[in-house]
């Protein structure tokens, strides 16, 4: 009777570690790979049978990485599409889950001392163990194992250290058993050590990834931003050109004042025309629509601080860079430079110089200013000391590390420097 609970309870936790394995790497997503997974769990618990009939129990609990775990990481792997990793890390974390219906049967051994008790209660606390798991804990062990190599790394290494543990004291040797005290308290501090080393990791690992998504999200909404600002020059622009299409008109009006006898009327019309169409007309720095739209837009800002924009610009019409990325890049720099020039109170160093070129297949930009106070670094990036500020010179950063290029950053005597390169060919 014992030797029949014990093929049973055998062919149980296989069968719950073998579909656990199945769920920690993320399940089976076609009808195709359930008919495949089940025939591989049939053939490999024939294959178990004929070896406990032929071999013994003891002998197949040795061969059993050879018989079960290694065809079960190789369908992961070939049949299901399963990265390798995470296959080999799912199947030890399912091994190491068989520990848990284990320790509740020899409890139930403990308390009643009998072998039927401890193969009855293993019969039936698998199959909750099982649901729990799967229902609570597969899921959240499939994110942690795909969120990261190095999460994947810390996730499988406990498993991996207590399968190497069990197969060397409990299934090929007797160590575990022997009372050997430094044995026995190994395991505890190992585990305890592998605790708290993937709680730390785990946990720099999730701030790195969410300043990453900050930063990614403040992206984006510089873009849009960008994409914004875009619109409202473009719309400015054309104003000037239906402006310039009603030209015909203002001359109809200054032809009445002089026709009438009021070239005094006539003149002051005139200013007032002139004023409107500097007010709306971009300045024409370089081909390009977008660079040549910000740089008009930040000149009109600077004049109403009362600062100089010296702009050299040559930059073609097309560029293999995207517009907001541009818009965005080149209104960061200004801004800053725009802003902290603003706060001098000598209004002859009030200038910002701009130099952006095409040289030897990179877009080169660099925007010097003067500025008052001290800049602090953090990251070789400025730190900005007044809140919900700051995200100007990391968005330019990302955009340059996004498009292969680089940035840099530096104050010195009074002046600050932003240069920029990006590859464009």
């Amino acid at each position: 009777m014992i030797n029949w609970l014990i093929l049973i309870n055998s062919s149980l936790v296989f069968l719950y570690g073998f579909f656990l394995t199945i769920q920690f790497a993320g399940g089976c997503s076609t009808q195709k790979e359930r008919h495949i997974v089940g025939i591989l769990s049939t053939a490999i618990l024939i294959t178990q049978v004929a070896c406990w009939r032929l071999f013994g129990y003891t002998a197949t609990s040795q061969l059993y990485p050879l018989i079960s775990h290694l065809p079960i990481i190789l369908t992961l792997v070939f049949a299901l599409k399963k990265p390798l990793g995470m296959s080999i890390a799912s199947l030890l974390t399912a091994y190491f889950c068989c520990q848990l219906p284990r320790w509740i049967a020899t409890m139930f051994f403990a308390l009643f001392g009998t072998q039927f008790s401890y193969q009855i209660s293993y019969s039936i606390v698998i199959f909750p163990i099982y649901f729990l798991l799967k229902r609570y804990f597969a899921a959240a062990a499939n994110k942690a194992m795909s969120y990261s190599k190095k999460s994947l790394f810390l996730f499988g290494g406990l498993p991996m250290f207590y399968y190497l543990f069990d197969y060397a004291t409990r299934i090929y040797t007797n160590i575990l058993y022997d009372g050997i005290r430094m044995i026995s308290e190994f395991l505890p501090a190992a585990m305890t050590l592998f605790y708290v080393t993937f709680v730390t990791i785990y946990h720099n690992e999730v701030q790195h990834r969410n300043n990453i998504e900050l930063q990614n999200s403040m992206l984006a909404m510089q873009f849009e931003q960008a994409k914004n600002d875009m619109f409202a020059i473009q719309q400015m622009h054309e104003q000037t050109a239906t402006y310039r299409h009603d030209m015909r008109h203002h001359f109809i009006m200054i032809n009445g004042y002089l026709e009438n006898g009021e070239p005094e009327n006539a003149v002051q019309y005139i200013k007032s025309a002139e004023r409107d169409i500097d007010r709306i007309t971009p300045k024409r720095y370089c081909e390009n629509t977008a660079v040549n739209l910000v740089l008009s837009a930040f000149s009109n800002k600077g004049e109403k601080f009362g600062i100089t924009l010296n702009i050299e610009a040559n930059i073609p019409e097309s560029l293999p860079i995207p517009e907001t990325a541009l818009c965005t890049l080149f209104s960061n720099g200004l801004e800053n430079a725009v802003l902290a020039t603003s706060n001098l109170s000598d209004e002859k160093e009030k200038i910002v110089h701009v130099n952006c070129q095409i040289h030897k297949g990179n877009l080169l930009i660099y925007i010097k200013n003067p500025y008052q106070g001290k800049v602090l670094f953090h990251d070789a990036l400025p730190k900005s000391s007044r809140p919900e500020h700051g995200f100007g010179v990391k968005s330019i950063k990302m955009i340059a590390d996004m498009h292969g290029g680089f940035c840099s950053f530096e104050a010195k005597d009074d002046i600050f420097i932003l240069k920029v390169v990006l590859p464009i060919g």
